[in-house]
């Protein structure tokens, strides 16, 4: 009995262990779900803990500096508001309204005017505050483009102005001019160097980038080249050997049947002869481009080899197979011939055979090899079905042919 009590239900540890923990709880509800916007409001907090620590630096000047009260609570309530007004604006969505989802810039400005508020109230350190100028512009190295940072650059400077000319005016007593305008020269002499640090990072952000990009576009190309014939645009040789690998997977598991054609274009080399290697070439195009106009999507359409293709019919029976060589037929038919040969038209034979489960993929193509080669030795322009295959011993793989499925 006491080892009945310590039993648990099947599947009991699984839902534990797929139970989130409080942590990952939490931080989806501070954070968000989203991976996206997850970065966008960690930036944000970072901004807020900037807040905080002045927050506590007022606190603390409150009472060794005897800072005025009521500035300090301007700027508590104000960066507050600055802090809560962009966390909501992120962790609801808002944000996705606009171009920049981040809100860089806005939340810079906004950042600009709390720092000079916040260098106005520490007025007997305030000159270690314009370090908080240079703080909120790193922030728009790696987001805003080249404009954005001037902008932002040329901002800081003008608020700065503003702030230490309007304080050495109105309260020269407490802020000396001579210290503000001492305090304005050390900012101008440091902000520039750092506006052009983060323009330069700012284009080589761009120029990687772009890079990236470009490699992307070449790999994407150097992958169609692999996969595709250059010719016709069909896939290869070896690209169609990996579909059809990973459909007799499929067909493995579900049960659903897929044909293989075999198709060889009739007096190919007497059109070469007669006409050239040009009009060669515009005849294998006109086919690749009328086999994909009929066939379905699902269907896969490969350059075999010379003139001869290989199509990959899904979920398609060996009968079904048949009337989509014969609707390739008629549409090569009703097709107009290369540009430099209007009147030639194009022929092929075809041999059909069905992929049996358990049968290897070369067995299955030798089968159609076998019916197209029949096709030609009945006067061409004509579709054969492969004989079907008998399974030997049991063996997975090894078969014997049987009697003809039919003919065309």
């Amino acid at each position: 009995m006491p080892e009945l009590a310590t039993q648990t239900q099947p599947g009991e540890n699984g839902a534990r262990r797929a139970r989130p923990s409080l942590l990952a709880t939490l931080l989806n509800g501070v954070l968000s779900r989203d991976p996206k916007q997850r970065v966008r409001i960690g930036r944000s907090l970072l901004a807020t803990f900037v807040y905080a620590v002045g927050w506590l630096l007022c606190e603390f000047g409150l009472r060794r500096w005897q800072l005025s009260h009521a500035g300090v609570r301007v700027y508590e309530v104000t960066s507050l508001l600055i802090a809560l007004s962009y966390y909501g604006a992120l962790r609801t969505g808002w944000n996705m309204r606009f171009k920049d989802p981040s809100l860089t810039g806005s939340q810079i400005i906004a950042a600009q005017f709390s720092g000079a508020l916040f260098y106005a109230v520490m007025s007997p350190v305030r000159g270690a505050m314009l370090s908080l100028q240079v703080i909120i512009l790193f922030f728009a190295m790696f987001k805003l483009k080249l404009r954005g940072q001037l902008f932002i650059s040329v901002n800081a400077l003008l608020v700065m102005g503003l702030t230490t000319t309007a304080l050495g005016l109105l309260w020269p007593q407490i802020y000396d001019p001579t210290t503000e305008l001492v305090h304005f020269i050390v900012l101008l002499t440091i902000l520039p160097p750092v506006s052009l640090l983060g323009v330069q990072l700012t284009s080589m952000r761009a120029k990687l980038h772009q890079q990236k990009e470009d490699l992307l576009k070449a790999l994407a190309h150097i992958k169609t080249q692999a996969d595709r014939d250059e010719l016709t645009g069909l896939l290869n040789r070896r690209c169609m050997r990996d579909m059809i690998t990973h459909h007799v997977k499929l067909q493995s598991r579900s049960g659903e049947g897929c044909s293989l054609a075999l198709i060889d274009l009739d007096h190919f080399k007497r059109i070469n002869d007669s006409h050239g290697h040009a009009v060669g070439d515009d005849v294998l195009r006109l086919f690749s481009q009328e086999v994909r106009k009929v066939l379905r999507e699902t269907d896969l359409v490969a350059r075999w080899g010379g003139e001869e293709f290989l199509v990959l019919l899904t979920g398609t029976h060996v009968d079904q197979a048949f009337t989509a060589m014969e609707r390739v037929r008629e549409g090569l038919d009703a097709a107009a011939g290369p540009q430099q040969a209007p009147d030639l038209r194009v022929k092929f034979s075809a041999g059909v055979a069905e992929l049996m489960p358990m049968e290897a993929m070369d067995k299955a193509i030798e089968r159609a090899d076998e019916a197209l080669y029949r096709a030609k030795a009945l006067g061409r322009n004509r579709t054969e079905l492969a004989l079907e295959p008998v399974l030997v011993g049991g063996t997975p793989g090894t078969f014997s042919a049987s009697s003809a499925s039919g003919a065309a």
